[in-house]
Protein backbone atom coordinates (compact mmCIF):
# COMPACT_ATOMS: atom_id res chain seq x y z
CA UNK A 1 0.00 0.00 0.00
CA UNK A 2 2.71 2.45 1.04
CA UNK A 3 4.91 1.48 -1.91
CA UNK A 4 1.98 2.06 -4.27
CA UNK A 5 1.36 5.53 -2.81
CA UNK A 6 5.03 6.41 -3.11
CA UNK A 7 5.13 5.31 -6.75
CA UNK A 8 1.95 7.23 -7.48
CA UNK A 9 3.44 10.35 -5.92
CA UNK A 10 6.66 9.93 -7.92
CA UNK A 11 4.67 9.74 -11.15
CA UNK A 12 2.70 12.82 -10.13
CA UNK A 13 5.84 14.75 -9.24
CA UNK A 14 7.63 13.81 -12.46
CA UNK A 15 4.71 15.25 -14.41
CA UNK A 16 4.98 18.72 -12.83
CA UNK A 17 8.65 18.88 -11.86
CA UNK A 18 10.29 18.19 -15.18
CA UNK A 19 13.76 19.31 -14.16
CA UNK A 20 15.41 19.88 -10.81
CA UNK A 21 16.94 23.31 -10.29
CA UNK A 22 20.25 21.90 -9.05
CA UNK A 23 21.90 18.67 -7.98
CA UNK A 24 22.26 19.60 -4.31
CA UNK A 25 19.55 21.07 -2.10
CA UNK A 26 19.17 22.35 1.44
CA UNK A 27 17.64 19.94 3.93
CA UNK A 28 14.34 21.84 4.35
CA UNK A 29 13.80 22.06 0.61
CA UNK A 30 14.79 18.46 -0.16
CA UNK A 31 12.74 16.74 2.53
CA UNK A 32 9.90 19.20 3.04
CA UNK A 33 9.14 22.01 0.60
CA UNK A 34 10.02 20.21 -2.64
CA UNK A 35 7.79 17.33 -1.61
CA UNK A 36 4.84 19.72 -1.34
CA UNK A 37 5.38 22.40 -3.99
CA UNK A 38 4.50 20.04 -6.92
CA UNK A 39 0.87 20.26 -5.71
CA UNK A 40 1.08 24.05 -5.92
CA UNK A 41 2.68 23.73 -9.34
CA UNK A 42 -0.32 21.68 -10.48
CA UNK A 43 -2.65 24.32 -9.04
CA UNK A 44 -1.12 27.26 -10.90
CA UNK A 45 -0.72 25.16 -14.06
CA UNK A 46 -4.39 24.14 -14.03
CA UNK A 47 -5.38 27.78 -13.43
CA UNK A 48 -3.39 28.79 -16.50
CA UNK A 49 -1.15 31.22 -14.64
CA UNK A 50 2.12 32.43 -16.05
CA UNK A 51 5.32 31.95 -14.03
CA UNK A 52 5.71 35.71 -13.61
CA UNK A 53 2.21 36.05 -12.17
CA UNK A 54 3.00 33.28 -9.70
CA UNK A 55 6.22 35.12 -8.77
CA UNK A 56 4.26 38.30 -8.03
CA UNK A 57 1.75 36.34 -5.93
CA UNK A 58 4.68 34.76 -4.09
CA UNK A 59 6.10 38.19 -3.34
CA UNK A 60 2.71 39.50 -2.19
CA UNK A 61 2.33 36.56 0.20
CA UNK A 62 5.76 37.32 1.66
CA UNK A 63 4.93 40.99 2.20
CA UNK A 64 1.66 39.99 3.89
CA UNK A 65 3.70 37.92 6.33
CA UNK A 66 5.40 41.09 7.54
CA UNK A 67 2.04 42.88 7.80
CA UNK A 68 0.57 39.97 9.75
CA UNK A 69 3.43 40.01 12.23
CA UNK A 70 3.12 43.76 12.73
CA UNK A 71 -0.57 43.17 13.54
CA UNK A 72 0.43 40.31 15.90
CA UNK A 73 -1.41 37.79 13.75
CA UNK A 74 1.21 35.12 14.36
CA UNK A 75 -0.67 32.06 13.07
CA UNK A 76 -1.75 33.82 9.88
CA UNK A 77 1.81 35.03 9.37
CA UNK A 78 3.19 31.51 9.85
CA UNK A 79 0.76 30.04 7.31
CA UNK A 80 1.41 32.80 4.78
CA UNK A 81 5.16 32.34 5.13
CA UNK A 82 4.91 28.65 4.28
CA UNK A 83 2.57 29.41 1.37
CA UNK A 84 5.20 31.90 0.18
CA UNK A 85 7.77 29.10 0.34
CA UNK A 86 5.63 26.64 -1.62
CA UNK A 87 4.68 29.15 -4.32
CA UNK A 88 8.32 30.19 -4.57
CA UNK A 89 9.08 26.65 -5.64
CA UNK A 90 6.03 26.48 -7.89
CA UNK A 91 6.95 29.44 -10.09
CA UNK A 92 10.28 27.87 -11.05
CA UNK A 93 8.66 24.48 -11.61
CA UNK A 94 5.99 26.11 -13.78
CA UNK A 95 8.57 28.02 -15.81
CA UNK A 96 10.50 24.84 -16.57
CA UNK A 97 7.31 22.84 -17.17
CA UNK A 98 5.98 25.33 -19.73
CA UNK A 99 9.43 26.20 -21.13
CA UNK A 100 9.00 29.85 -20.14
CA UNK A 101 12.27 30.49 -18.30
CA UNK A 102 13.34 34.04 -19.13
CA UNK A 103 15.97 36.52 -17.88
CA UNK A 104 13.13 38.88 -16.90
CA UNK A 105 11.46 36.15 -14.86
CA UNK A 106 14.73 35.42 -13.05
CA UNK A 107 15.22 39.12 -12.23
CA UNK A 108 11.60 39.47 -11.13
CA UNK A 109 12.01 36.47 -8.83
CA UNK A 110 15.18 37.96 -7.35
CA UNK A 111 13.55 41.36 -6.88
CA UNK A 112 10.50 39.88 -5.13
CA UNK A 113 12.75 37.78 -2.89
CA UNK A 114 14.70 40.88 -1.86
CA UNK A 115 11.53 42.82 -1.08
CA UNK A 116 10.08 39.96 0.99
CA UNK A 117 13.26 39.55 3.02
CA UNK A 118 13.57 43.27 3.61
CA UNK A 119 9.96 43.53 4.82
CA UNK A 120 10.12 40.36 6.92
CA UNK A 121 13.41 41.02 8.69
CA UNK A 122 12.45 44.58 9.53
CA UNK A 123 8.89 43.83 10.63
CA UNK A 124 9.73 40.73 12.71
CA UNK A 125 12.06 42.37 15.28
CA UNK A 126 9.71 45.37 15.48
CA UNK A 127 6.69 43.16 16.13
CA UNK A 128 8.20 41.12 18.96
CA UNK A 129 9.61 42.26 22.27
CA UNK A 130 13.37 42.37 21.82
CA UNK A 131 16.18 44.77 22.77
CA UNK A 132 17.18 47.52 20.36
CA UNK A 133 20.43 45.77 19.42
CA UNK A 134 18.49 42.68 18.31
CA UNK A 135 16.06 44.78 16.26
CA UNK A 136 19.06 46.22 14.42
CA UNK A 137 21.16 43.05 14.38
CA UNK A 138 18.58 40.84 12.62
CA UNK A 139 18.26 42.81 9.35
CA UNK A 140 21.95 43.75 9.50
CA UNK A 141 22.94 40.09 9.87
CA UNK A 142 20.76 38.98 6.96
CA UNK A 143 22.11 41.74 4.69
CA UNK A 144 25.72 41.10 5.69
CA UNK A 145 25.28 37.37 5.12
CA UNK A 146 24.10 37.99 1.56
CA UNK A 147 26.99 40.41 0.94
CA UNK A 148 29.62 37.99 2.26
CA UNK A 149 28.29 35.03 0.25
CA UNK A 150 28.03 36.93 -3.05
CA UNK A 151 31.16 39.08 -2.74
CA UNK A 152 33.57 36.83 -0.86
CA UNK A 153 32.60 33.16 -0.70
CA UNK A 154 31.16 32.52 -4.18
CA UNK A 155 33.89 34.43 -6.10
CA UNK A 156 36.59 32.61 -4.13
CA UNK A 157 34.91 29.21 -4.60
CA UNK A 158 34.56 29.74 -8.36
CA UNK A 159 38.22 30.70 -8.68
CA UNK A 160 39.88 28.24 -6.31
CA UNK A 161 37.27 25.69 -5.26
CA UNK A 162 36.83 24.85 -1.58
CA UNK A 163 38.57 22.33 0.63
CA UNK A 164 35.70 20.93 2.67
CA UNK A 165 35.71 19.04 5.95
CA UNK A 166 34.98 15.31 5.78
CA UNK A 167 31.57 15.70 7.44
CA UNK A 168 30.57 18.26 4.83
CA UNK A 169 31.77 16.05 1.98
CA UNK A 170 29.67 13.21 3.44
CA UNK A 171 26.56 15.40 3.53
CA UNK A 172 27.12 16.80 0.03
CA UNK A 173 27.55 13.26 -1.32
CA UNK A 174 23.95 12.66 -0.29
CA UNK A 175 22.69 15.65 -2.26
CA UNK A 176 22.26 17.94 0.74
CA UNK A 177 23.81 21.38 1.15
CA UNK A 178 24.85 21.80 4.79
CA UNK A 179 23.95 25.29 5.86
CA UNK A 180 21.29 27.67 7.12
CA UNK A 181 19.56 28.97 4.00
CA UNK A 182 16.71 31.47 3.87
CA UNK A 183 14.04 28.76 3.72
CA UNK A 184 15.40 27.12 6.85
CA UNK A 185 15.03 30.53 8.49
CA UNK A 186 11.46 30.78 7.18
CA UNK A 187 10.71 27.36 8.64
CA UNK A 188 12.12 28.37 12.03
CA UNK A 189 10.07 31.58 11.99
CA UNK A 190 6.86 29.71 11.16
CA UNK A 191 7.39 27.12 13.91
CA UNK A 192 8.24 29.90 16.37
CA UNK A 193 5.14 31.90 15.39
CA UNK A 194 2.90 28.88 15.91
CA UNK A 195 4.49 27.95 19.24
CA UNK A 196 4.75 31.44 20.71
CA UNK A 197 8.52 31.89 20.90
CA UNK A 198 9.15 34.36 18.09
CA UNK A 199 11.11 36.66 20.42
CA UNK A 200 13.54 33.81 21.11
CA UNK A 201 13.65 32.96 17.41
CA UNK A 202 15.11 36.40 16.67
CA UNK A 203 18.17 35.57 18.78
CA UNK A 204 18.41 32.04 17.33
CA UNK A 205 18.35 33.36 13.75
CA UNK A 206 20.99 36.00 14.48
CA UNK A 207 23.25 33.34 16.02
CA UNK A 208 22.71 30.74 13.28
CA UNK A 209 23.25 33.11 10.35
CA UNK A 210 26.40 34.59 11.85
CA UNK A 211 27.79 31.11 12.48
CA UNK A 212 26.81 30.13 8.93
CA UNK A 213 28.66 32.93 7.11
CA UNK A 214 31.66 32.72 9.46
CA UNK A 215 32.05 29.00 8.73
CA UNK A 216 31.87 29.64 4.99
CA UNK A 217 34.53 32.34 5.27
CA UNK A 218 36.64 29.95 7.36
CA UNK A 219 36.38 27.40 4.54
CA UNK A 220 37.81 30.02 2.17
CA UNK A 221 40.62 30.86 4.60
CA UNK A 222 41.41 27.18 5.17
CA UNK A 223 41.41 26.52 1.42
CA UNK A 224 43.72 29.47 0.82
CA UNK A 225 46.13 28.28 3.52
CA UNK A 226 46.15 24.79 2.02
CA UNK A 227 46.60 26.17 -1.49
CA UNK A 228 49.59 28.30 -0.45
CA UNK A 229 51.09 25.39 1.45
CA UNK A 230 50.85 23.13 -1.60
CA UNK A 231 52.28 25.86 -3.80
CA UNK A 232 55.17 26.32 -1.36
CA UNK A 233 55.87 22.58 -1.39
CA UNK A 234 55.88 22.54 -5.18
CA UNK A 235 58.35 25.46 -5.29
CA UNK A 236 60.56 23.69 -2.74
CA UNK A 237 60.60 20.52 -4.85
CA UNK A 238 61.44 22.61 -7.91
CA UNK A 239 64.50 24.05 -6.16
CA UNK A 240 65.64 20.57 -5.18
Amino acid sequence: MLAALINRYKRFKSKYVVRQRRQHEYLINRYYAHLIDPFFTKLVYDLGMSPNVVTVITGALGVLVGVSFLLHQWVIGAILLQLHHFFDGADGNLARLTNRCTPFGAKLDQFCDQIVRLVLFISLPIAVESPLWAKLALPATMLFDVWVIHNVVLPFARKHGLHRARWKQWVLARGIIPGIDIFTIFFIISIAALSGWLAQAVFIIIALKNLDWMYRVWECVKTNIRRRSLKGNEEELTRI
